[in-house]
């Protein structure tokens, strides 16, 4: 993953490269694998640049695992195929990739054919040359023989070179069979292009669009990106985009590594006119959902936004909402000109993640008069007033059917709207 950081900032990868030059020129092998373990690079650069750095240049470098997955859910990678890597990065993929193919006796030959498969694209020029001394160093570390110089070596692998992704035009992409890409999680302002409306949006969605717009028909793909692409509300129009544009299947893999707290999924299909939905999410029953029995909504008050004015009410927020409990008094009153709502209601906090025990932490608020509920919380009213109702749902809310639900479903580290409406009640409603 790359993004828009000036080379000199990257210059202390100088160093990294520098000791794969040295070692490839003293022949010593037996120092090679550890500079082609995929799980290793990332490491490295956690020693050489500051988090800042590697954030602002989305450079967090997809693991041995992820990498085999991605790879394998691509058809066989031969010596027809051009496999391309546009934000390549320190190019774990194109490793991968490289393993897919075989070696022939010499350095030099084994490059040719390897040259002429695997392509790469990256800002930074230090990238470019880590992911081609890498690739030298695979191939020797299968055995080839070393029937060339270094910058020989480096010259037969002509098409992974310093280019901005953004940049590539449709006519560059002709003859590309296979595209694997772990693209920047950051973010940047719109396009304002196609369906991107005003505002900031996460990168990878930007360049998985523009790539699935250039790339030709029946390119095989493999993407890796961040789950908010598959379960984010704002993501809609990519996600309808994506369904129209090629034939695909969604893996939710979990977190990216254990260093980087984001969630993703692997995107596999093939470039090509669709008329079947993609599956985002796994089939669902025909059981009934929240959204059938409860009214779901955000909490009207803004804290921050929101002047003191107006009548006094009882107030929740997260805090003081404590978890499977349900409140008959106020704790905390405050001022509000806005919506405010009867109970019986539950509280969803907002903020969940996948590591905790209940995703959906709730919280019965039973007064007898309105409450002001701050928008940090989803609340969910029964449609027939009854607190025997809310009863019910919080006892599916803390069943672990839902948390495998919500852990499927969604991924990012806060629920929504929508997905607490499609919460199932999985038979136990009577």
């Amino acid at each position: 993953m790359k993004n828009s950081c000036r080379n000199e900032e990257m210059s202390s990868l100088t160093s990294h490269n520098n000791s794969m030059r040295t070692l490839l020129l003293s022949k010593d092998k037996e120092q090679f694998h550890d500079l082609v373990d995929l799980d290793n690079i990332d490491l490295v650069l956690r020693e050489l640049l500051t988090i800042e750095e590697m954030r602002e240049a989305g450079s967090f470098f997809t693991g041995q695992k992820l990498a085999t997955k991605a790879v394998g859910l691509l058809p066989a990678i031969t010596t027809g195929s051009v496999v391309l890597d546009p934000t390549c990065g320190a190019g774990n993929l194109l490793l991968e990739a490289s393993r897919k193919l075989g070696v022939e006796l010499t350095l030099s030959a084994t490059l040719k054919v390897w040259g002429v498969v695997l392509r790469g694209f990256d800002i930074h020029l230090h990238f470019i040359e880590a992911t081609k001394l890498r690739i030298v160093i695979e191939a020797l570390n299968r055995g080839v023989e070393q029937d060339c110089t270094l910058d020989e070596a480096l010259a037969l692998l002509p098409n992974i070179q310093v280019k901005d992704a953004f940049t590539v035009h449709s006519e560059e992409l002709t003859d590309i069979t296979h595209i694997l890409m772990n693209p920047p999680f950051t973010i940047m302002p719109s396009p304002k292009q196609n369906y991107w409306k005003k505002g900031k949006v996460n990168t990878a969605g930007v360049v998985f669009d523009q790539y699935l717009r250039k790339l030709p028909k029946n390119c095989n793909v493999s993407a890796i990106l961040p789950d908010v692409l598959r379960s984010g509300s704002r993501y809609d129009e990519f996600r309808e985009f994506i369904s129209e544009s090629m034939q695909a299947d969604i893996d939710i893999w979990g977190r990216f590594n254990n260093k980087t707290d984001v969630d993703v999924f692997l995107l596999s299909g093939v470039v090509n006119d669709n008329d079947q939905v993609v599956s985002w999410h796994r089939a669902e029953s025909a059981e009934s959902t929240i959204s059938d029995h409860f009214n779901v909504r955000t909490g009207p008050l803004v804290a921050y936004r929101d002047p003191e004015e107006g009548s006094e009410y009882p107030y929740f927020y997260p805090k003081i909402c404590p978890q499977w409990e349900v409140v008959r008094e106020a704790t905390e009153k405050r001022r509000f000109r806005g919506t405010v709502l009867n109970p019986p209601l539950i509280v969803i906090k907002r903020t969940s993640s996948p590591s905790d025990r209940n995703r959906a932490s709730a919280t019965i608020i039973n007064l007898r008069e309105p409450v002001a509920i701050e928008n940090h919380m989803i609340v969910v009213t029964p449609k027939d007033g009854k607190m025997d109702t809310c009863r019910k749902l919080m006892r599916i809310l803390q069943n672990q059917k839902t948390n495998d639900f919500l852990n499927e479903r969604i991924r990012l580290r806060h629920l929504t709207i929508g997905v607490i409406k499609d919460i199932p009640l999985l038979g136990m409603w009577i």
